[in-house]
């Protein structure tokens, strides 16, 4: 393999509505030993809301990677499991498009390890604690599973938004299948990862440097499988979620104990959730205790957003970060841990910044975001957003204002809702050599 080093760093940014897709390509000044002269990295491939209905972008959006990438795709990051990431693969057209560019890598979180899911033969980094773990979120998304069928998809108010959030926390099956083929057809069989762990990417692309900062296992932090109640990091104090919730009463003695079975991470083998009853609870929920089961399947959300990739990249003068959904729970094991010291040595020195959430208040932690401040050199960010989804104040919505605003503050913030509803994609670039901002291509 050629000792190049990238010369040239750029970032394609798909308008998907609320959702993410980007393409990072790395640009050499002379042809690599498979002749090509570029590598292309894509992180990401789904939406779960439009900035207009048109289900046929993801199609356009899989033929336009095949056409930047010139039908040759290094590998394929998918940072977790949430519709608004993989969706695209639920696409078969699209899906086919993205697999005929033979991606040489497929990344994604230590949960998703087909052996980890099946059980004690799973890999050594997977403790039992870790594969509790992993059987719980197995079991919460069959309750989201009821919980988004039992619901008529004309029904609005508290049960159309709690419809809404179970649906997004489904398992994407179709998706999911396809990116299992995709990744069978690796050396590796799949990259599955998780903090300090290492990457095929090391052998796809030369001269880059790349650290996973996470998701940690669950045997190597605890806290990720839980959200706090209240955190200085976040954008916006929060309420406390399920143990709170319960323990005030305020959810029904049936919802409760079908909630047992998601939330204490034990073995569930005898613990299958009956979808009759479950059903008859739901029809018959009122208004307060369909929040307290919209919190349940909330918690959900937060679980996987919980297991989202993060990555870094070191290339030149160059540091970018991309995290995916990742919220504090999972950045607090790289921010705080003594065991992960070494991780975020670089951290400090991100210039490109790939928004966590779609600028929502719990994923870009409020310290890192003041560390970039006062430097010599402005930091660059991207955010793949669309206003008015989630949030129904000014404090909840997403983006949050506070947040865009420091970054702003920093450097130059580029945003898929400030395109036009026909733009496809949104591109910038920059030199290896220097730190000076990216800049629109």
């Amino acid at each position: 393999m050629s000792s190049a080093t990238p010369t040239g760093i750029g970032v394609r940014m798909y308008q998907v509505g609320f959702g993410d897709c980007f393409v990072l390509s790395f640009h050499y000044d002379a042809p690599l030993d498979d002749g090509r002269d570029v590598r292309h990295v894509l992180f990401d491939f789904g939406s779960t809301r439009w900035p207009k209905l048109h289900e046929g972008r993801y199609a356009d959006i899989a033929d336009d990677v095949s056409a930047h990438t010139a039908g040759a795709l290094d590998a394929v990051v998918i940072t977790h499991r949430h519709k608004d990431h993989l969706g695209g693969f639920g696409n078969k057209q699209a899906a086919a498009k993205i697999a005929s560019l033979n991606p040489k890598a497929v990344v994604r979180p230590w949960t998703e390890n087909p052996t980890a899911a099946a059980g004690a033969t799973g890999p050594a980094f997977v403790g039992e604690r870790s594969f509790r773990y992993v059987r719980s979120l197995e079991q919460a998304q069959k309750f989201a599973e009821v919980v988004a069928s039992s619901i008529d998809q004309e029904e609005r108010g508290f049960r159309g938004d709690l419809r809404d959030v179970a649906e997004e926390q489904l398992k994407n099956k179709s998706a999911i299948k396809r990116l299992d083929d995709m990744a069978a057809a690796t050396a590796n069989k799949g990259d599955y990862v998780f903090a300090g762990s290492p990457i095929s990417f090391d052998k796809l692309l030369p001269g880059v440097t790349t650290t996973v900062l996470g998701p940690p296992t669950i045997d190597m932090w605890p806290q990720v499988a839980g959200e706090k109640a209240d955190d200085p990091e976040y954008w916006l104090r929060q309420r406390g979620l399920l143990g709170r919730m319960l323990a005030a009463g305020d959810a029904s003695p049936d919802t409760a104990r079908v909630a047992d079975t998601m939330v204490d991470a034990q073995p569930i083998d005898a613990q299958q959730i009956d979808p009759g009853p479950l059903r008859w609870i739901i029809e018959r929920l009122h208004n307060q205790q369909t929040h307290s089961l919209l919190r349940i399947v909330g918690g959900l959300e937060d679980a996987m957003n919980n297991t989202s990739v993060i990555l870094l990249f070191q290339v030149g003068k160059r540091t970018l970060l991309f995290p995916g959904d990742a919220q504090i729970e999972n950045w607090s094991y790289c921010l705080t841990s003594p065991k992960a010291k070494p991780l975020r040595a670089a951290l400090p020195d991100v210039d490109f910044y790939k928004v966590g959430h779609h600028g929502s208040r719990n994923a870009s932690p409020r310290s890192l975001v003041a560390e970039w401040g006062g430097r010599a050199f402005k930091l660059s960010s991207m955010m793949s957003t669309l206003p008015d989804v989630h949030g129904d104040t000014e404090a909840t919505a997403v983006p949050r204002q506070t947040l865009v605003d420091a970054l702003k503050a920093l450097g130059p913030l580029f945003r898929t809702d400030d395109l036009k509803p026909d733009d496809l994609f949104k591109e910038v670039s920059a030199s290896t050599a220097d730190t000076e901002p990216f800049a629109p291509v």
